[in-house]
């Protein structure tokens, strides 16, 4: 507890910041500090606007952002390489598609980074074999600092004959290429889209469906890596609307 005088009594405020999760450094102070602003502004709260006026504070300095489950990326040279069931041992759509999106949205999401084009990094499979290029392989290859490597397995895009539903596991690891360590691992275990209904393959082609499917996929492995706002999560099934 913490006591702020004034001239004729004594306010008394909760602690500004009693998190009970992990969380980065930056972030925790950063929410400390408008947590800060936020419990001074109390006093203010039915001033018109006033509310809205605190809000817009939050979301200017990024306090109402989830913060990333790994920052490793930051400042680094990093190789984006999606292995599929199929790419293994030949090029496939889905994983070239995958890796393409992720990589975008790392370079808009995440300061300083710097990706290995997606040229040389088939060019090493090309010239080494694709059966015999691993994650590190790559890594060393390209002169990558670090590998995001992405494993999807048993994609599936169809719910029956007449509906389209995508669903896949991932495994998300990157690895450091100097020390040839694991720094960081996830595990999606089944990542399903749309999340409550299907799309009939009348209204659309399973060529659109799928760049919608790995759009969808590609956000969601790229929350991971870069802070985000909760509300874009939700109702992401409207996004087939608009298709």
């Amino acid at each position: 507890m913490a006591a702020v005088p004034t001239t004729k009594h004594q306010v008394v405020f909760l602690a500004a910041c009693p998190l009970t999760f992990t969380m980065p450094a930056r972030s925790t102070a950063l929410i400390c500090t408008v947590s800060s602003l936020l419990i001074s502004g109390l006093l203010l709260t039915t001033q018109t606007g006033c509310l809205g006026l605190m809000a817009n504070l939050m979301h200017a300095v990024g306090a109402d952002q989830v913060p990333a489950e790994c920052e490793l990326l930051k400042d680094s040279k990093v190789a984006v390489v999606t292995f599929t069931d199929r790419s293994q041992y030949s090029e496939d759509i889905a994983a070239r598609t995958l890796s393409r999106k992720v990589s975008d949205i790392l370079l808009n999401k995440i300061k300083d980074i710097r990706l290995v084009r997606e040229d040389e990094i088939q060019e090493f499979r090309d010239t080494h074999g694709w059966e015999n290029s691993d994650f590190l392989d790559i890594g060393k290859g390209v002169e990558a600092d670090k590998v995001l490597a992405i494993e999807l397995t048993g994609m599936k895009l169809r719910e029956g004959a007449t509906l389209y539903r995508g669903s896949a596991a991932v495994t998300l690891t990157v690895l450091d290429v100097e020390t040839e360590a694991v720094v960081f691992r996830k595990e999606i275990d089944e990542f399903m889209f749309p999340a409550t209904a299907g799309q009939y393959t009348s209204e659309t082609t399973e060529s659109k469906f799928r760049k919608l499917y790995l759009q969808m996929l590609a956000e969601r492995i790229g929350r991971v890596f870069h802070p985000y706002d909760f509300a874009d999560t939700i109702a992401m099934d409207g996004k087939i609307a608009s298709q």
